[in-house]
């Protein structure tokens, strides 16, 4: 449905939509009304599930990173912390 329809039926009340003309609703309410029925629409098509939307995939590609990330990171700690022991001090 384009914003020409929506505003179309804002005018003539198809059925039983009251009609709305510019004494009743100023042009600029008709076309933020016109700007949230698409943006709702646009969402309705394109759901966005939140987070960092790594691939638009949902929370599994978040948590994927997260054990990945924190995996690393330990790794990371467990090689720092062996090589300050007093064997690997020796060599």
């Amino acid at each position: 449905m384009s914003a020409k329809h929506i505003y179309e039926a804002m005018l003539t009340g198809p059925q039983n939509m009251p009609t709305f003309p510019d004494s009743t609703m100023p042009l600029q309410q008709k076309q933020d009304i016109i700007a949230y029925v698409e943006h709702t629409t646009n969402q309705a098509k394109n759901p966005n599930y939140g987070g960092l939307t790594l691939g638009s995939l949902g929370p599994v590609t978040e948590g994927l990173f997260g054990w990945i990330f924190a995996l690393g990171a330990l790794i990371g700690i467990a090689i720092w912390i062996a090589a300050r022991t007093p064997k690997a001090k020796k060599s």
